[in-house]
């Protein structure tokens, strides 16, 4: 991964994103290696790590679902969407389940305000998603998993 952007002004965050990408999250032994592969001390990465919100220093689930409470999403249903989802995988925003299928995340904005409420799971977005769809969706993420 940091071959890749060796050569690369600004290379951190790139490779950042890269062993986020592959891990879901930014283990320290990687941390670590980048810190010496690339002469930049530990602390200087955590804290880009730490300041952007694409990058999590603990583990997360293998399905990443961000729920929008943006303004648009917000009175259109948007917080039932997350009370439905809470109570569906039994955890609340910001944790992630024990067989680390799910980790449950509220973002302010996922960009498609014309669809609101909008839930993502990973690279998908569902758009005007009413409480009754959250376990159907759910539902064919878990089944995915087990096959």
């Amino acid at each position: 991964m940091i071959g890749r952007h060796r050569e690369e002004r600004g290379n951190l965050l790139p490779i950042l994103l890269d062993i986020n990408r592959h891990f879901n999250w930014l283990p320290r032994p990687a941390l670590e290696y980048v810190a010496t592969d690339l002469g930049i001390p530990l602390a200087e990465i955590l804290r880009v790590a730490s300041f952007y919100n694409a990058f999590s220093l603990v583990p997360r689930g293998k399905n990443i679902i961000n729920v929008c409470l943006g303004t648009g999403c917000f009175v259109k249903g948007s917080p039932r969407l997350l009370d439905q989802l809470e109570r569906k995988l039994g955890i609340g925003h910001g944790e992630t389940t024990d067989d680390m299928l799910f980790t449950l995340e509220v973002v302010r904005c996922i960009g498609c305000c014309a669809l609101a409420p909008a839930v993502r799971v990973g690279e998908a977005t569902f758009g005007r998603v009413t409480p009754s769809q959250v376990s159907k969706i759910i539902d064919s993420y878990t089944k995915a998993a087990s096959v």
